[in-house]
């Protein structure tokens, strides 16, 4: 690889995801401290898929040891997810309900080896006319609601099972764009498929949808904390094993304005795992290279720089929408959209939203000093959000 933008830590950890994923056999250099590769793991969420060939790695043994140990802790946690998406998929079939996995196991299908991908929460989603009877029955089973007030998914939660219920689709554009998107999503719950991994039964997506959940979810943490190479991962995978891919998605992904982003994302899989070059990745290898240091940057969900949703202030508003506008107006827009939803009064009552200006910086502030959040480097974040803003406005995305 000529990666010379990422570390070496990086670049080893793209090596050693490269070789277990894609049966690679790159040759790591023997003067990597694999300490720092191992800490980058666990903030892109991928010490499970990364260290599978440990043995074959000159690593010191007190080292080694200690991520053997999170390799079991990890695959325990897997096998445990896996259990929690069959108990879903049980449920659901015991009451008649059209479901659907998002992620989770439905990215884990397309990994070569079994339980190899690192596993967060159950997300599922059910048809809008469903959620309440859903909900109904989450509760009669034990499960308490979290009451998000999410515009798209509620939480549960029952002893160790995390269940994250969506009756809409993360990531979707602006309503001037929204309709086409939409139309591209209406044959969802038709084109599903029952799958069997091992003993386990689960619903998923078929190609075209998976692959589309796929990029609208990324987007949308992208422009924000940011999603990490567990996320990149699953495209990588995912890509490899579509024969066509161009004829599947080029013409659906062109009207709804995500072709750009599939191409330079896909770009992006290439440059990270040395994968072989196919027509449909973008020939901007500048813009490929900035968007993979960027997805790198950020980590799981912002796991490797807590600073991120912070620039997204000045990047994108609160539903992660938009792109495009001056930076000081969307920081603006962001905070009052902000204090609209989570105070919803204010919508008719817009005097309060100066209210609020003064209320959530106070709480953040209150936070920091607990250390329950981390400090907020303000300029810092103005300063950084500006590369950022380029970045995605030059991926055009939904344009």
């Amino acid at each position: 690889m000529n990666e010379f933008f990422l570390s070496k830590e990086q670049r080893t950890l793209c090596q050693l995801l490269a070789n277990v994923l894609f049966q690679s056999n790159q040759e790591i250099e023997t003067n990597i401290d694999f300490e720092k590769v191992y800490e980058c793991a666990k903030k892109q969420a991928t010490v499970l898929p990364s260290f599978l060939k440990l043995n074959e790695y000159s690593i010191d043994s007190e080292l080694k040891q200690k991520i053997l140990s999170e390799l079991i802790n990890q695959t325990a946690l897997t096998a445990r997810n896996y259990s929690h998406h069959a108990y879903l998929h049980k449920l659901m079939r015991k009451h008649a309900i059209d479901y659907c996995i998002l992620k989770g196991v439905a990215s884990a299908y397309y990994y070569p080896q079994e339980m190899s991908r690192q596993m967060g929460d159950v997300d599922f989603i059910v048809k809008k006319e469903d959620f309440k009877r859903v909900d109904a029955i989450l509760k009669q089973e034990g499960f308490r609601a979290w009451n998000m007030h999410h515009v798209c998914h509620e939480a549960y939660s029952k002893d160790d099972m995390h269940f994250e219920m969506h009756f809409d689709f993360v990531g979707m554009p602006e309503k001037e764009h929204e309709d086409k998107v939409r139309d591209a999503l209406q044959d969802f719950f038709k084109e599903t498929r029952e799958v069997q991994e091992g003993m386990f039964t689960f619903v998923i997506p078929n190609d075209f949808y998976h692959g589309l959940v796929m990029l609208m979810h990324t987007q949308k943490h992208l422009i924000a904390e940011g999603f990490g190479l567990r996320h990149l991962c699953d495209w990588a995978v995912f890509i490899q094993s579509i024969d066509d891919f161009e004829k599947i998605f080029k013409d659906k992904l062109q009207k709804i304005g995500l072709w750009n982003y599939a191409t330079i994302l896909s770009r992006a899989c290439s440059i990270a795992f040395d994968l072989p070059n196919q027509s449909y990745m973008s020939d901007d290898f500048d813009l490929a290279r900035k968007l993979l240091n960027d997805i790198i940057d950020g980590g799981n969900f912002g796991a490797n720089n807590n600073q991120r949703i912070y620039e997204s202030m000045f990047i994108t508003d609160y539903d992660r929408h938009i792109v495009n506008r001056n930076r000081p107006i969307q920081f603006v827009r962001t905070m009052n959209s902000m204090i609209e939803i989570n105070w919803p009064k204010t919508k008719q009552h817009p005097i309060f939203i100066i209210f609020g200006w003064i209320y959530f910086p106070l709480r953040r502030i209150l936070r920091i000093l607990l250390k329950k959040r981390a400090p907020v480097k303000l300029k810092q974040a103005y300063c950084k959000s500006k590369d950022r803003k380029e970045l995605y406005e030059k991926i055009h995305l939904y344009e």
